[in-house]
Parts: C-alpha cells; structure tokens; sequence
C-alpha cells in the first residue's frame, strides 16, 4: 500500500488565524494610518520606491492582462525574481540584505540551482515581495498609479538614471542606460516565456541589478528625493513626528522605545508618544491621546487573554471559569475595562473612528461578576475568529458543554499578561527610524 505524500507544514494556509485573537489591531492600524499614512510596519528601506519605479519603466509595455507562461505571475513579478536573486547573488554581506523580501527564498533556490519561479518564490508575493509591501506608499507618494508611473514616479526614476550614469535608461534607444533597459526588459521577456527566471549564473545583468539597486545604496541626491517625498507630503502627521524624530529629544525617546524593547522583550512606543505630545500640534495631540486610551484598552484585554491561556496551559485538562476568574489580569481588567471603554469612546469620537469601536467591544462596557467578564471575553474570541476570512478560523480555546475550557495545543503559554502599560501595537516608528537612517536623516 503506497503512503500519502504530505507536504511540509505550512501555517499560513492552516484554519488556525494565529493573529489578532481578540479583533484589536484594526483600529490600532486605523490610528495608525491617520497618524503616518501610507506607511507600514513591514516597511524599512524606502529605495524600494525607486525599484518600484524601475520595475514599472521596465514592465511599462505590457497590458494589465499580460502573465507568464504559469498564468499567475505578471511582468513586474518576473522582474523581481531577477531583482531578488541579483541582489542575493552578488551581495555577500547578509546585513545589506536585511529587509529585503524573498532573499530566503532565493538562497535556496540558487542552492538547489533551479530558477526562481512562482513556485520556488513567496506564497503571496502581491503582498510579501517588495513590490506588495511598498505598493500602498508608492500609491499614496505618487510614484505610481494602478502599476503606471506616476509623476514623482518620473522625477524619481530621472534622478536616480542621472546619478547612475545611466543615460538613455527608459527615455532613449542609445546610451549605456539604454543598453541597460534592454539587457532587463530581455530577461523578463524570457522569464515570461518561461514562467521562472531564465538567466545563467553568469548573466552580467545580475551585478548590474547589485550596482544599480542595493536598498542601502541611494545616492545623495536620490535620498533627498526621498526624503521630500516622504517627510514633505501634508497628509497626516508624517512630516511633524518626523522632525520630532529627528530633534534630540526625539532621538532620546526613541531610544527609550528601543532600550525598553530590550529589557522587557515588548516593542511599545508610548515613551516616544509620551514625550511627542507637549509639543505636538492641536490636531496631533488629540490623535496621541485617542492612541494612549485605547492602547490602555487593548493592554488590558490582551493581558487578560494571556493570562487565561497560561491557566490553561498549566491546567493542561479542563479548566472551569471560576478558575480562570480567579487571575490577577482578569479581575484587573474585569474591573477598569468598562470605565476605559467610556473613555476609548469620547477620545476616538473626536477623530470620527468610535462607531467601530463600540461595535466591537460593547460586550465589555458594563461591570459584571468576574466569571461572566472572562465568559464574555473567551466568547468574543470565538466570534472574532469565526468572522476571519476567507472561512473562519479556530479558536484558541475550546469551551465544552459544562462551561470548562481547554487551550488548544500551539496556543500554550508559558507566561501570563505583561502587566504594564506598554503597547499592544505599534505605530509606525520603527519604520521611520529606518527610512530616517537610510535617508541620513538622523
């Protein structure tokens, strides 16, 4: 009798939604997006916005319905095989490397000297390759539109063409930048035709793509180029946390963020937000203090969740409710929730974002005993993962007929809530820090 063949564990396509068990991060990440628009947490290296406006000059002729030989990847997909493994092959030094999606996947692939392809590459790579992770930023900076080149998209892609001594790059039939174009636009041709990258280890174009793409590498006059895209633009609160950023005591409380980050292992920003406040605008302030409330909310409802999975972990068997009651973050919780959620109410009402909240927490915005405080949350729970796409997911902790729950295996705890007043989420600032970094800023 043959055996069935299983695949590797692969939890991303798993029923488990091991994220966000208690449905808290989308108004974390709305706040976030008033606060710095356009920008996210897997965010670091901003000369991705120059690769992506190289790709689209590259990837410029091709229909929107054009695809590879393997019916899933389109023109700027292929080009970024070529720019991940070009980058991979040439560069040596792992750090100069650091943030750059894909690089596992091309490490292995050039190990096992096969192509890159769909296959062999990210399993969602609109979304993790470098062109998903930057495209929302290049959106929102007008680097392009719908995949087009937009306007900063043309200024960016000239500044950087000149100061690479590439002339005729996307604008002209002649000269070495021409030479260039064609040299790339070739091999996704070919890697179109072919559904995976179609270049030998020798190809000269991948130290190309090393000398011409590093993401450390902009030049000066690229980097400010950047940096008035980024720090210039009016909407949000970009430009002001920046140069608050910037100043010492910006640099002072970042570092707080970062040494806090180290000794008690919990990225939080409120040290920096803390100190961001006295000399924030009206308009600023107002949006910091809707944050600290409600991170004050969602510290309290994730601790009490922890603290229930580390009961239930020790327990190891069914766990009755009354058990779980007696935690000190529970009763904690049980205790000021209710209050905080009047509070989240009035200060995320200012800013127009409370409707979602109340529709999602009402369950805790009256006292009651600690046992149905805890049924309710575990309850919440539920539903939250019930409602993730595209199925529903899992819950974490099972509850049986006579009301005893038991933690699922994969979601045992070895320790409890936090306990302090640290973040639950996070706000952006590490990735400005890395931009402000890499654009000299600081």
């Amino acid at each position: 009798m043959l055996m069935p063949l299983l695949s590797a564990k692969d939890p991303v396509v798993t029923a488990e939604g091991t994220l966000d068990p208690l449905g808290l991060y989308q108004i974390a990440d709305a706040l976030g997006v008033k606060l710095i628009p356009g920008v996210r947490e897997r965010m670091s290296h901003p000369r991705f916005l120059t690769l992506t406006a190289v790709s689209a000059a590259i990837c410029h002729a091709y229909d929107d319905e054009v695809l590879a030989k393997d019916d899933v990847s389109p023109p700027w997909q292929v080009f970024e095989w070529y720019v991940v493994e070009g980058l991979v092959r040439c560069i040596k030094d792992g750090k100069r490397l650091s943030g750059l999606p894909g690089r596992d996947k091309a490490n292995r692939a050039i190990a096992d000297r096969v192509p890159l392809s769909a296959r062999r590459y990210l399993k969602t790579p609109n979304v993790f390759g470098f062109h998903g992770v930057y495209r929302l930023l290049a959106q929102t900076l007008d680097v392009v539109d719908d995949g087009r080149l937009s306007e900063m998209g043309y200024r960016l892609l000239g500044i950087w063409r000149d100061e690479q001594d590439l002339p005729g790059f996307y604008e002209s039939t002649t000269g070495r930048g021409a030479e260039l174009f064609r040299l790339w636009r070739g091999a996704v041709e070919d890697g179109l035709k072919q559904g995976a990258v179609d270049r030998s280890s020798s190809w000269p174009g991948w130290q190309q793509i090393a000398d011409h793409l590093r993401p450390y590498d902009a030049g000066p006059k690229e980097r400010r180029i950047l940096a008035s895209m980024l720090v210039g633009r009016e909407h949000g609160f970009t430009r002001e946390v920046m140069d608050f950023l910037r100043s010492p005591d910006g640099i002072t409380a970042y570092r707080q963020v970062t040494k806090h980050k180290e000794n008690e292992k919990v990225w939080s920003e409120r040290p920096f937000h803390h100190a961001l406040r006295p000399v924030s605008s009206p308009s600023l302030k107002e949006l910091l203090l809707a944050v600290d409330a409600y991170e004050v909310f969602s510290r309290l409802l994730q601790d009490a969740f922890n603290e229930c999975l580390y009961v239930l972990s020790k327990s190891k068997s069914r766990t009755s409710v009354g058990e779980l009651a007696q935690g000190k973050h529970v009763r904690k919780a049980g205790d000021r929730v209710p209050e905080q959620f009047g509070v989240v109410t009035d200060v995320l009402a200012t800013i127009g974002a409370s409707t979602r909240f109340i529709q999602s927490f009402q369950f805790v915005s009256e006292k009651c005993s600690p046992k149905n405080w805890v049924e309710r949350l575990l309850e919440h729970h539920r539903k939250v993962q019930a409602a993730k796409p595209p199925n529903g997911k899992l819950p974490w902790v099972e509850r049986f007929d006579d009301g005893s729950y038991m933690v699922r295996p994969g979601y045992m705890r070895e320790e409890g809530g936090i306990g302090d007043d640290s973040y639950v989420h996070a706000y952006r600032l590490s990735s400005l820090w890395s931009f402000a970094e890499d654009l000299r800023l600081v």
